[in-house]
Protein backbone atom coordinates (compact mmCIF):
# COMPACT_ATOMS: atom_id res chain seq x y z
CA UNK A 1 0.00 0.00 0.00
CA UNK A 2 1.47 3.35 -1.06
CA UNK A 3 0.38 6.40 0.94
CA UNK A 4 0.82 10.08 0.17
CA UNK A 5 0.91 12.30 3.28
CA UNK A 6 0.86 16.06 2.68
CA UNK A 7 2.34 18.08 5.56
CA UNK A 8 2.53 21.78 6.29
CA UNK A 9 4.45 21.82 9.56
CA UNK A 10 1.35 21.91 11.76
CA UNK A 11 0.56 19.40 14.50
CA UNK A 12 -2.74 18.55 12.80
CA UNK A 13 -0.93 17.53 9.59
CA UNK A 14 1.14 15.02 11.58
CA UNK A 15 -2.01 12.94 12.16
CA UNK A 16 -1.43 11.35 8.75
CA UNK A 17 2.15 10.49 9.73
CA UNK A 18 0.99 8.90 13.01
CA UNK A 19 -1.62 6.90 11.08
CA UNK A 20 1.00 5.58 8.64
CA UNK A 21 3.38 4.70 11.47
CA UNK A 22 0.55 2.79 13.17
CA UNK A 23 -0.10 0.83 9.99
CA UNK A 24 3.61 0.02 9.66
CA UNK A 25 3.80 -1.16 13.28
CA UNK A 26 0.71 -3.33 12.72
CA UNK A 27 2.58 -5.17 9.99
CA UNK A 28 1.01 -3.53 6.94
CA UNK A 29 3.51 -3.16 4.10
CA UNK A 30 3.38 0.61 3.45
CA UNK A 31 5.38 2.83 1.15
CA UNK A 32 5.13 6.38 2.47
CA UNK A 33 5.57 9.52 0.41
CA UNK A 34 5.58 12.73 2.46
CA UNK A 35 5.09 15.93 0.46
CA UNK A 36 5.17 19.63 1.25
CA UNK A 37 3.81 22.11 -1.30
CA UNK A 38 4.99 25.71 -1.31
CA UNK A 39 2.57 28.18 -2.92
CA UNK A 40 4.00 30.45 -5.60
CA UNK A 41 4.72 34.06 -4.63
CA UNK A 42 2.48 36.62 -6.28
CA UNK A 43 4.16 38.06 -9.38
CA UNK A 44 4.17 41.58 -7.90
CA UNK A 45 6.20 40.29 -4.96
CA UNK A 46 8.37 37.90 -6.97
CA UNK A 47 9.61 40.61 -9.32
CA UNK A 48 11.47 42.28 -6.44
CA UNK A 49 13.52 39.17 -5.59
CA UNK A 50 15.90 36.96 -7.49
CA UNK A 51 15.05 33.44 -8.57
CA UNK A 52 17.80 32.05 -6.34
CA UNK A 53 16.51 33.97 -3.30
CA UNK A 54 12.99 32.62 -3.88
CA UNK A 55 14.36 29.08 -4.29
CA UNK A 56 16.35 29.41 -1.04
CA UNK A 57 13.28 30.69 0.82
CA UNK A 58 11.16 27.81 -0.50
CA UNK A 59 13.82 25.25 0.42
CA UNK A 60 14.08 26.66 3.94
CA UNK A 61 10.30 26.66 4.45
CA UNK A 62 9.91 23.15 3.02
CA UNK A 63 12.68 21.80 5.23
CA UNK A 64 11.04 23.35 8.29
CA UNK A 65 7.61 21.94 7.36
CA UNK A 66 8.95 18.44 6.60
CA UNK A 67 11.25 18.21 9.66
CA UNK A 68 8.67 17.03 12.25
CA UNK A 69 7.31 14.34 9.89
CA UNK A 70 10.79 13.15 8.94
CA UNK A 71 11.80 13.01 12.61
CA UNK A 72 8.75 10.89 13.54
CA UNK A 73 9.27 8.51 10.62
CA UNK A 74 13.00 8.12 11.34
CA UNK A 75 12.39 7.47 15.05
CA UNK A 76 9.86 4.75 14.22
CA UNK A 77 12.16 3.26 11.55
CA UNK A 78 9.39 3.58 8.96
CA UNK A 79 10.67 3.81 5.37
CA UNK A 80 9.62 6.93 3.49
CA UNK A 81 10.41 9.36 0.68
CA UNK A 82 10.16 13.13 1.22
CA UNK A 83 9.25 15.43 -1.66
CA UNK A 84 8.63 19.13 -2.16
CA UNK A 85 6.56 20.80 -4.85
CA UNK A 86 5.59 24.28 -5.94
CA UNK A 87 2.16 25.66 -6.84
CA UNK A 88 -1.42 25.56 -5.65
CA UNK A 89 -1.45 23.03 -2.76
CA UNK A 90 -4.61 21.11 -3.73
CA UNK A 91 -3.61 20.88 -7.41
CA UNK A 92 -0.03 19.84 -6.67
CA UNK A 93 -1.01 17.25 -4.05
CA UNK A 94 -3.37 15.63 -6.56
CA UNK A 95 -0.67 15.78 -9.26
CA UNK A 96 1.97 14.22 -6.99
CA UNK A 97 -0.50 11.48 -6.04
CA UNK A 98 -1.02 10.63 -9.73
CA UNK A 99 2.69 10.85 -10.55
CA UNK A 100 3.72 8.65 -7.62
CA UNK A 101 0.83 6.20 -8.28
CA UNK A 102 -0.29 6.15 -4.64
CA UNK A 103 -3.15 4.02 -3.38
CA UNK A 104 -4.41 6.56 -0.85
CA UNK A 105 -3.89 10.14 0.30
CA UNK A 106 -3.91 10.60 4.09
CA UNK A 107 -4.39 14.19 5.26
CA UNK A 108 -4.33 15.48 8.80
CA UNK A 109 -6.38 18.66 9.20
CA UNK A 110 -7.27 21.02 12.02
CA UNK A 111 -10.83 21.73 13.05
CA UNK A 112 -12.18 25.12 12.06
CA UNK A 113 -15.57 26.80 12.53
CA UNK A 114 -17.96 26.84 9.59
CA UNK A 115 -17.58 30.57 8.94
CA UNK A 116 -13.80 30.22 8.56
CA UNK A 117 -14.16 27.25 6.20
CA UNK A 118 -16.48 29.43 4.12
CA UNK A 119 -13.87 32.21 3.91
CA UNK A 120 -10.89 29.91 3.43
CA UNK A 121 -11.85 26.63 1.68
CA UNK A 122 -10.19 23.45 2.83
CA UNK A 123 -7.21 22.09 0.91
CA UNK A 124 -8.52 18.58 1.66
CA UNK A 125 -11.77 19.40 -0.15
CA UNK A 126 -9.76 20.76 -3.07
CA UNK A 127 -7.72 17.56 -3.27
CA UNK A 128 -10.88 15.41 -3.19
CA UNK A 129 -12.34 17.47 -6.04
CA UNK A 130 -9.24 16.94 -8.18
CA UNK A 131 -8.54 13.22 -7.85
CA UNK A 132 -10.21 9.83 -7.91
CA UNK A 133 -7.66 8.44 -5.45
CA UNK A 134 -9.23 7.77 -2.03
CA UNK A 135 -8.55 10.57 0.47
CA UNK A 136 -8.60 9.87 4.20
CA UNK A 137 -9.02 13.01 6.30
CA UNK A 138 -8.01 12.85 9.96
CA UNK A 139 -9.25 15.85 11.96
CA UNK A 140 -7.33 16.91 15.06
CA UNK A 141 -7.86 19.57 17.70
CA UNK A 142 -11.03 21.39 18.58
CA UNK A 143 -12.58 24.71 17.73
CA UNK A 144 -12.28 27.22 20.55
CA UNK A 145 -15.30 29.07 21.91
CA UNK A 146 -13.86 32.41 20.77
CA UNK A 147 -13.55 31.21 17.18
CA UNK A 148 -16.91 29.49 17.20
CA UNK A 149 -19.04 32.16 18.89
CA UNK A 150 -17.02 35.27 19.69
CA UNK A 151 -15.85 36.29 16.24
CA UNK A 152 -19.24 35.82 14.51
CA UNK A 153 -20.99 37.65 17.36
CA UNK A 154 -18.48 40.48 17.07
CA UNK A 155 -19.07 40.75 13.33
CA UNK A 156 -22.83 40.84 13.87
CA UNK A 157 -22.37 43.49 16.57
CA UNK A 158 -20.26 45.69 14.30
CA UNK A 159 -22.79 45.28 11.49
CA UNK A 160 -25.63 46.25 13.86
CA UNK A 161 -23.75 49.39 15.00
CA UNK A 162 -23.02 50.38 11.39
CA UNK A 163 -26.66 49.80 10.46
CA UNK A 164 -27.86 51.86 13.44
CA UNK A 165 -25.55 54.77 12.52
CA UNK A 166 -27.12 55.10 9.09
Amino acid sequence: MKLLIPVDGSQAALAGVHHAIGLHRAGVDVDIVVVHVQPRLHRHIARFSSRSARAALRAERSAAALAPAIELLCQSKTPFVALTDLGSPAERIAAVARREAVDEIVMGVGRHPQWLRWLNPSIAQGVMARTDIPVTVLARGEVGALSRYGVPAGIVGIAAVLWAVE
